[in-house]
């Protein structure tokens, strides 16, 4: 994430937070994204400085007025006069890192070779909670190679209590023995 990215985000999300829309604002953002990454040209058209810049911001009114709030559409069309709506995921990413720091929320990604079972699920998302202090955003990753156990990363972190993972700590335990 560039530091401008950093910048536009946090500056949407200030504004978000203190009119008591930065739910809505962030749920939507996350859609908007997901649609660019569907539709890769459209975000490619919107800064083509080729088209006229009256051009671009009509087709971002007809595309998303109406559908999303105010400041996320005026946010995308000062990106878009900027020619920098390539900025957005970005934007994205520092919104939702402050949305949950403020909200003592903390995302994390339980890799396993199953599917965890529901029980399992509340299990880790308990431990992980009085390990941090935070509430967890647990999502569930299958990863088949694990062969089992589960390989957890959040906030920069890895913990590895898979199958796979301890046979590569075994593997290299060895290795280094006979070097």
């Amino acid at each position: 994430m560039t530091a401008a990215e950093k910048e536009y985000g946090e500056a949407l999300y200030e504004l978000c937070n203190e009119e008591n829309c930065a739910q809505e604002v962030g749920e939507q953002l996350d859609t908007v994204c997901a649609l660019f990454r569907a539709e890769p040209k459209y975000p490619r058209i919107l800064q083509d400085p080729a088209l006229p810049k009256g051009e671009r911001l009509q087709m971002l009114d007809e595309a998303f007025g109406g559908g999303v709030h105010p400041y996320l559409l005026n946010f995308m069309k000062i990106l878009c006069e900027k020619s920098a709506v390539e900025m957005l995921p970005g934007c994205a990413e520092q919104f939702r890192v402050l949305y949950n720091e403020d909200r003592g929320l903390l995302p994390v990604t339980a890799t396993s070779a199953v599917a965890l079972t529901e029980g399992q699920r509340q299990a880790l998302m308990e431990k992980l909670s009085k390990l941090t202090g935070k509430t967890i955003l647990l999502e569930n990753k299958v990863d088949e190679s694990l062969m089992g156990g589960v390989k957890v990363n959040y906030d920069g972190k890895e913990l590895d209590g898979s199958v796979a993972g301890r046979l590569e700590t075994l593997r290299r335990l060895l290795t280094d023995g006979n070097g």
